[in-house]
């Protein structure tokens, strides 16, 4: 028994040493800023995510956003892939990728309708153009879908008080090409429960995960090109 706890630490501890040092250098390959607090300033309202209601940014709201983003020269992607093409190609490569991930994991045990199951199956992602209405990974369902952008509500049917969204975005920029995933989550500010990203743990979890994602994900598309 002494011998499978201290195994068990040792694996802990080894992991979370592993995941520090990646979310340490992952932080000097992306670009990355958060937000919390109530959402009555200007600088609370995120770049890419156009499906808030307006009336949200009051200080009625209190929110969580996180922005990371990837510049690459367009010269080192398809040529021959217009930015909607490279944006569904990074989406369907990343959800896939984000289905072995454990956040995933803890979301399929909940899933119960055929719909919610099949929208966590690698075959059935690698289909979706994201228009509006598709599922993924039972909680992301696509809002906004533009040229340039896959915009995601997140809806948690354990936590109706939160609500969500997730945009992954691409623009092209003085011959480079801008890649940007934004998270943001808000509930009432008077509400007393928590929401996820506020619990330390979990936020420096999806941030290792989005910065991962995106970092590789860019990663892909240059693969693409070679």
């Amino acid at each position: 028994m002494m011998r499978f706890v201290i195994t068990a630490a040792a694996v802990i501890i080894g992991s979370s040493v592993c995941l520090y040092i990646l979310h340490q250098r992952l932080s000097s390959r992306v670009q990355h800023r958060s937000h919390y607090g109530t959402l009555g300033r200007p600088s609370s309202k995120p770049r890419e995510i156009e499906s808030i209601p307006e009336s949200t940014f009051t200080d009625q709201y209190y929110g969580l956003y996180d922005h990371v983003s990837k510049t690459v020269p367009r010269s080192l992607l398809p040529q021959s892939e217009s930015p909607e093409s490279l944006v569904t190609k990074l989406v369907r490569r990343n959800m896939t990728t984000f289905t072995r991930l454990p956040q995933a994991l803890m979301l399929r045990v909940v899933s119960s309708t055929p719909e919610e199951r099949r929208s966590f199956q690698a075959s059935q992602i690698a289909t979706l153009d994201f228009q509006e209405g598709d599922l993924v990974c039972d909680v992301y369902r696509v809002k906004v879908r533009r040229q340039n952008k896959v915009e995601f509500e997140i809806a948690m049917k354990t936590m109706d008080f939160v609500q969500g969204r997730l945009a992954i975005s691409a623009h092209e920029q003085n011959g480079a090409v801008v890649f940007n995933s934004e998270t943001m989550m808000w509930r009432r500010a008077d509400e007393t429960r928590t929401m996820p990203l506020e619990m330390p743990v979990v936020r420096w979890m999806h941030q290792a995960a989005a910065w991962w994602l995106v970092d590789s994900g860019v990663r892909y598309l240059m693969e693409l090109a070679s």
